[in-house]
């Protein structure tokens, strides 16, 4: 009997003593979890959202019930886009050289997905090419962690094509990006509907013959060019074409017919055929417009705008992590803003190289110097000559018109002088973005008269003949 009882007691006392151990492990490898997913949010002992499996806790419920009904909002949304058609609908995407966009994937993912995110890939292809291929990521081609946005920064040219999301076998509908090397000429700058003088943005227009619309799409206001102090900001706006049935319900499809005879041999209606699937309209200056479409008188005389406006915010605060462990204490402190991060810390994207560029150019030759790099933001730009700030007004007096900064932040040197030859920078919110040393030279030009040169090549050419001739000759009779 003693014996049993002593039995008994060591299988509590061992089912204690194992007990009190993994209740340690679970809080321990639960509170890994939350350092590194991320503070206050609730995850199971095995890296679980607790909302995932709720069981009958009714907050867990309440979160599990709002995740699953945003998923059907998601998926209802994405039906309803498809239209009378049963197609997804792609997106024309219009982008300045050296600018921003941003492209969104818009993937519905289930609650029980998302732990997939991570699988989500971007893939494009190149205007010509006939096949995607993955998306190089560079410092200025960055991807979302949080929610898989592709931003593009300091857009090239050959950055044009079309672009998709990915996961697994599902894909999203295409964006057809457009990147165009605009010039100021190009550009109208325009003053916002509340400003007492104009010119103000360019209204709808009508293209009554095609059924087509032409507006202005505008951007979001960038970020303040400084801070503490005033500063600028812009945004810019797009030439955009729409169906006229697109532009009035934007999320149904359209089906309305197209009576040939209203066409002339130049548009056809298979070029209008594409406004009814880019349901969201299609740039001006798109690639994927037909000529035809281009050249009518509207869409040449409509020009793209930007809007420029102050700003004043304040600069960020002196950012320091700390690390507090249960009783409130600091045992960790890392100054973010000098760049030093703790390991418990996502690491910051890397900022892109300070890019630098040598020019020549002629004397008595037009410059123009754009910035560049980019510091993957679209704050405007703000140029140094040498280490003195250039003040666009003060350079525009002192120059008499000569030297000027543009709408779009770029400099012109209408006729170079030797005296113009520096070091140029570029600036973006007090960070270095882009360094130009400029070297004006003299340049000698000859024009020739080709008919000149030829006369005198055959001249040279009869010369050297004769002379040969007789050295010839006059040898042969020397040996006889």
């Amino acid at each position: 009997m003693l014996f049993h009882v002593t039995l008994l007691a060591l299988l509590i006392n061992s089912g204690a003593f194992f007990s009190n151990p993994m209740k340690k492990l679970r809080e321990k490898a639960s509170g890994i979890f939350k350092s590194k997913y991320g503070k206050g949010k609730a995850l199971h002992f095995l890296g679980h959202d607790l909302s995932e499996y709720p069981g009958s806790n009714p907050e867990y419920i309440n979160i599990n019930k709002e995740k699953w009904e945003e998923y059907y909002q998601c998926l209802l949304k994405q039906n309803e886009s498809l239209g009378s058609r049963l197609s997804a609908t792609p997106e024309a995407v219009l982008g300045f050289e050296g600018n921003n966009i941003k492209l969104m994937c818009k993937m519905c993912l289930s609650p029980q997905e998302r732990q997939k995110a991570d699988s989500i890939e971007w893939e494009w292809a190149p205007q010509e090419a006939k096949q995607f291929q993955p998306i190089d990521l560079t410092e200025h081609v960055v991807i979302s962690p949080v929610d898989k946005t592709l931003h593009l920064y300091n857009l090239q040219t050959e950055q044009t094509g079309q672009y998709i999301c990915r996961l697994g076998e599902s894909l999203t509908a295409p964006y057809f990006v457009t990147v165009v090397n605009i010039s100021d000429a190009e550009l109208n700058e325009v003053h916002t509907p509340k400003a007492p003088l104009g010119p103000y943005p360019t209204e709808a227009d009508a293209i009554e013959e095609y059924r087509l619309i032409l507006d202005t799409e505008w951007s979001p206001w960038s970020v303040c060019s400084t801070c503490d102090k005033i500063g600028r900001k812009h945004k810019l706006g797009y030439c955009t074409i729409f169906s006229n049935a697109n532009k009035e319900v934007i999320s149904a499809a359209s089906n309305s017919t197209v009576n040939e005879t209203e066409f002339t041999s130049e548009v056809t209606p298979v070029d209008l055929e594409l406004f009814t699937v880019f349901k969201y309209g299609i740039p001006c200056r798109s690639h994927i417009l037909s000529p035809a479409v281009k050249n009518l008188p509207q869409v040449i005389a409509r020009k793209n705008e930007i809007m420029i406006g102050y700003c004043k915010v304040e600069c960020p605060k002196e950012g320091v992590f700390e690390l507090i462990d249960k009783d409130g204490k600091v045992i960790e402190k890392a100054n973010n803003s000098a760049g030093i991060y703790s390991l418990m810390q996502e690491l910051p994207p890397l900022e892109p190289d300070v890019a630098r560029i040598l020019i020549y150019a002629a004397k008595g030759k037009p410059v123009v110097l754009s910035c560049p790099g980019n510091l993957n933001t679209d704050a405007p730009i703000l140029w140094q000559i040498g280490d003195k700030n250039l003040i666009p007004d003060l350079i525009v007096a002192e120059s008499k018109g000569r030297i000027y900064v543009s709408i779009s932040d770029k400099i012109y040197i209408k006729i170079a002088k030797l005296a113009d030859s520096n070091v140029y920078s570029c600036w973006q919110q007090k960070e270095l973005a882009g360094v130009i040393r400029l070297v004006i030279e003299k340049k000698f030009e000859m024009h020739f008269n080709h008919h000149i040169m030829l006369m005198g090549l055959l001249i040279i050419l009869s010369v050297f003949l004769y002379v040969f001739t007789k050295a010839f000759f006059g040898r042969k009779y020397a040996k006889v």
